[in-house]
């Protein structure tokens, strides 16, 4: 049941409010890897454990940082999209009354196997939040929006901003890499991100690069071409298996496999020098803070 006490809508029911183009591929990636791998369901499929767990570490440095600047304890807090709970449930463990949203009851399946203490987790699509107007005192949305098409994005920010009473904030997390060709990934620029958020009546107080990884994005340029000169990744639904999910431990791409785990032992003090001395709009994503103008 919602909040409202009518029923909820079913994720299957294409007529439901907050359908979204990519839930066929959410669905598939959900039933494939939420039980025994939820990390590679919320970072890149089918990617080795260790790749995973350093692109995590990233966005786990980046995002807590932010996120121990706000205040915490008693907020009312909602979590857009999370997957098995990761950020739910930090905040709940600093004393936020939080509440995690998410539209594939796979990620929420593994959100509260994992999770202890009163963390709320919920069936609900980004794009149709089941809120109250200036409900919440905090919202985090974490590599998310980034993943509709650009009006779903436009109704998913509006929901976001609708649902923040004034003077709450924001913690987004999304692509600003513009050459990201997945087919899965809608990126924007740095400043288009933060049009869309203050033509909802927030203001933009900070934000930061986060994942510049040089070398990967080298090698996942050279990965590409490979792919494309073997034919491989060229499939056109959505839904299909990703180019990690299909070159996985397959002959030349088995090799490169052990190339890359070099390149990220590297990048990982790398990237700190990174965040030092390139400027943060070369970064692949960006962490930004958002507060509500006052009524």
């Amino acid at each position: 049941m919602s909040r409202s006490g009518q029923p909820s809508p079913s994720t299957e029911d294409p007529q439901r409010p907050g359908k979204t183009d990519l839930q066929p591929y959410w669905n598939r990636v959900s039933e494939t890897y939420a039980a025994d791998d939820p990390l590679g369901a919320v970072c890149y499929p089918g990617a080795p454990t260790w790749l995973n767990r350093f692109i995590a570490g990233l966005q786990w440095h980046t995002v807590t940082r932010v996120l121990e600047t706000q205040q915490l304890r008693g907020t009312r807090a909602l979590d857009i999209g999370c997957g098995f709970g990761r950020w739910t449930r930090w905040l709940g463990e600093h004393g936020a009354e939080v509440i995690g949203i998410d539209s594939t009851e796979g990620m929420l399946e593994a959100a509260r196997r994992v999770s202890t203490g009163k963390v709320d987790f919920q069936k609900m699509s980004a794009t149709a939040l089941e809120f109250p107007d200036n409900h919440f005192d905090l919202v985090t949305c974490i590599t998310v929006i980034q993943h509709l098409k650009p009006a779903e994005q436009d109704v998913a920010i509006g929901e976001l901003c609708r649902v923040i009473r004034p003077g709450g904030r924001a913690v987004v997390l999304d692509l600003v890499d513009l050459s990201d060709k997945g087919k899965i990934v809608y990126p924007r620029s740095g400043s288009d991100w933060m049009s869309a958020y203050t033509a909802h009546g927030m203001q933009m107080e900070t934000w930061h690069g986060q994942e510049f990884v040089p070398l990967i994005r080298a090698f996942r340029w050279l990965a590409e071409a490979a792919s494309g000169l073997l034919g491989v990744g060229t499939t056109a639904e959505q839904e299909g298996p990703s180019l990690l999910e299909q070159t996985s431990g397959r002959g030349v791409f088995k090799i490169a496999y052990g190339g890359l785990w070099f390149i990220v032992q590297v990048s990982k003090p790398l990237e700190f020098v990174c965040q030092r001395l390139l400027p943060r709009h070369w970064a692949r994503h960006a962490c930004f803070v958002f507060q509500k103008e006052a009524s």
